[in-house]
């Protein structure tokens, strides 16, 4: 059995003991890597192992960002977990990131590598047995399909899509207010 190792699992988050990477407060950085920009969109396209159908807002700022949606679903290379919004983390924050890890995506040159069949069910069985979720059961390595590529907008396209979408007309406006008559004793 392999040993996956986790990324970016902030005790902010809820978790804590072997799966915590501390405060996320202590791993801001005013810059990050280099290469940041590709290692986010390595870890956006991430395999997926669970889809959470939660919705959460930046932990520190509290605000809406592009993984708002299902943040907290588990993604991985097959050699390391992360959540899905850990990529906003580290574009917006910075965050440290292991030197075994940077080393892993440097050398597949920022290229998410296939992960289907067999590879996947062990990886999944794994993180089951890691987070003690003992009611979900073990994956059958011959139902795994590959997967479909995905597009993940950068947090650039984020904004600017978010912007335009947002409702025009009254709907900023208060509601107006009732207007007196004679069912209210005025005349």
């Amino acid at each position: 059995m392999r040993v996956l190792k986790l990324l970016g699992f902030f005790d902010d988050f809820g978790y804590s003991g072997e799966l915590s990477a501390g405060p996320l407060g202590g791993q801001v950085q005013a810059s990050g890597e280099p290469d940041e920009a590709e290692i986010v969109r390595y870890l956006d396209v991430g395999h997926h192992l669970t889809y959470f159908m939660e919705a959460g807002v930046d932990v520190l700022t509290g605000e809406v960002h592009r993984h708002t949606s299902g943040c907290s679903s588990l993604v991985t290379d097959g050699m390391w977990v992360w959540r899905a919004d850990f990529a906003h983390y580290l574009e917006a924050y910075h965050v440290l990131l292991p030197a075994a890890f940077v080393a892993r995506v440097r050398g597949l040159h920022h290229q998410m590598p296939e992960l289907v069949g067999a590879d996947f069910a062990p990886v999944f069985d794994e993180i089951i047995l890691g987070f003690g979720w003992t009611e979900v059961e073990p994956w059958d390595a011959e139902s795994v399909l590959r997967p479909q590529p995905r597009v993940v907008p950068t947090r650039a396209e984020f904004v600017t899509r978010a912007r335009q979408e947002r409702p025009a007309g009254s709907w900023g406006k208060a509601p107006r207010k009732p207007r007196r008559g004679k069912e209210h004793g005025y005349q």
